[in-house]
């Protein structure tokens, strides 16, 4: 028995070594759920799991590719697309405008919940890199533009954490009030019923449109968009890619980011096709080429509740 402790002892520098690894293991572990409140082993799977019985994120909770089912919208300049992956959303930064370029998100009534609303001032992304200033809260004071969420607050209320991650200044356009506060919020509020009342399960991306003789600014360098736009794809509960067809829903608006905006959000339809000449990117790129063309140029579908 004294020689073969005295061999499980011999070298003590696999002891040591395995101690590393072990640290290193947990450290890995830590660092991704202080960032991401995710475990690391669920953050790596790169497909989602599929059941109609239960809502995609529930099945697959912790995996931000859920977020980017559909694909991820691409432009021919990718210099200016830093992407900020999270549990509760997928983004698109841009340095030059200071705002996301695109906001990706899985939304169902799984999202919904009782957690309250984050109360305090909008924050800097602490997942943005350092090399890029970060938008501060007071960067729309004075300005005449909302704090326009992307991924809407009451979207996010499952925990606290959640709704929490909404107010990050990488999830914010400036918009007026009046579209913030009015057909931009008639549509989320049409999206929230869907989500509950038809329990349906949507992959949404939005985010701004430039004009070139547009150049307003904000604070330092947050440039105001002329248009937002919102695309919507509507599908069954629990449903991912693979239950795509031709016959799909889709919601595509453009609304005009003006003091004077007003009316229901349906006047604002359009087609993913020509958010995608008025962006640059295109989108479903995740999708077969023959399916994504036919959803892209009907894109006024509109689903009845």
């Amino acid at each position: 028995m004294a020689r073969s402790r005295a061999r499980q002892f011999r070298n003590p520098r696999q002891i040591v070594w395995s101690l590393l690894v072990l640290l290193a293991t947990y450290a890995v572990i830590w660092w991704q759920q202080q960032h991401n409140g995710t475990p690391i082993a669920q953050s790596l799977r790169d497909t989602l799991t599929e059941d109609t019985s239960a809502f995609v994120a529930e099945r697959n909770i912790g995996n931000d590719n859920i977020h980017l089912e559909l694909g991820m919208p691409t432009d021919a300049t990718p210099n200016d697309d830093v992407i900020i992956r999270r549990w509760q959303y997928v983004l698109s930064y841009n340095p030059t405008t200071r705002c996301p370029n695109w906001v990706a998100w899985n939304l169902s009534a799984w999202w919904y919940g009782s957690a309250r609303r984050h109360r305090g001032q909008f924050m800097p992304d602490p997942l943005l890199p350092p090399q890029y200033p970060a938008v501060l809260h007071r960067d729309y004071v004075g300005s005449n533009y909302d704090r326009g969420h992307m991924v809407r607050s009451e979207e996010r209320t499952r925990s606290e954490e959640d709704n929490r991650a909404t107010f990050y200044t990488t999830n914010i356009l400036p918009q007026t009030h009046a579209l913030n506060a009015g057909p931009w919020l008639r549509l989320e509020e049409y999206v929230e019923r869907l989500c509950k009342n038809d329990r349906q399960e949507l992959y949404i991306v939005a985010g701004p449109i430039y004009h070139d003789t547009s150049r307003t600014v904000i604070g330092r360098g947050v440039r105001v968009p002329a248009e937002c736009f919102k695309i919507i794809v509507v599908l069954p509960k629990g449903a991912g890619k693979r239950s795509v067809t031709t016959a799909t829903e889709v919601i595509a608006v453009r609304m005009p980011n003006r003091p004077d905006v007003s009316g229901s959000w349906e006047q604002y339809v359009t087609s993913v096709s020509d958010i995608e000449q008025a962006t640059g990117y295109r989108f479903f790129t995740a999708l077969p080429d023959s399916v994504a063309r036919i959803l892209k140029s009907k894109g006024t579908a509109i689903p009845t509740l």
